[in-house]
């Protein structure tokens, strides 16, 4: 199995990978109650006591998806534009690779990862506690950005919390479509959107020249 690592390539999925990516489409497709570890298994191609080698049980392997889609998040969008210093630059860095982050999965219902990462009932507390810190601290680290456009005069007037829902919420939303089949590749609808959503916060003198 192949999975979009940016730039049109594709890259095989380690055995972890598949069962995170099976689970969580099994999951929206199904609900976290009635898929089970055989139906698991089934569609990884692989026996129930194998799926037992590498996670314990069904709620643990809920939890480490969901951790191992907010890894990928880390990666493909926190640790890049933590090192840019430029609300702007780094705000459309975010924007630009979140959506390409979420159009990184395609299958007939969208990016499993993204779409149960929003819903994660099924989840004990401690669980469910760990995960929504590990969602605030992501959503604070974008609303940040446009708090220092706003406090630079560089954004029109929106307020920043509203902002950052209203962002999150269009990207996330993506991955219920991108994986239909349209007439554009996924960087077209990732520049098309960041252009979309840039123009929503920011004033047009500060909007990056590509996405006027």
């Amino acid at each position: 199995m192949l999975v979009y690592a940016g730039d049109g390539v594709l890259v095989p999925m380690s055995r972890i990978e598949q069962i995170y990516f099976h689970a969580a489409q099994l999951f929206v497709e199904k609900g976290f109650a009635v898929a089970s570890m055989s139906d698991i298994a089934e569609a990884v191609g692989i026996t129930k006591a194998a799926t037992y080698h590498f996670v314990p049980n069904k709620e643990e392997l809920l939890f480490n998806l969901m951790n191992f889609g907010l890894d990928i998040l880390e990666d493909d969008v926190v640790k890049p534009a933590s090192t840019i210093e430029d609300p702007a630059g780094r705000l459309t860095l975010i924007v630009k690779n979140h959506l390409l982050n979420v159009g990184r999965m395609k299958t007939e219902t969208g990016n499993p990862f993204t779409i149960f990462l929003d819903e994660p009932g099924g989840l004990s507390p401690k669980y469910r506690e760990a995960i929504d810190a590990r969602k605030r601290t992501y959503f604070e680290f974008v609303r940040e950005s446009i708090i220092a456009l706003r406090d630079a005069g560089h954004t029109h007037d929106v307020d920043p919390s509203v902002a950052t829902f209203s962002l999150l919420g269009m990207i996330i939303w993506m991955s219920r479509w991108a994986g239909r089949r349209n007439r554009m590749s996924l960087d077209q609808i990732a520049d098309e959107m960041t252009g979309i959503a840039l123009r929503g916060i920011l004033k047009p003198a500060v909007v990056p020249t590509p996405y006027h």
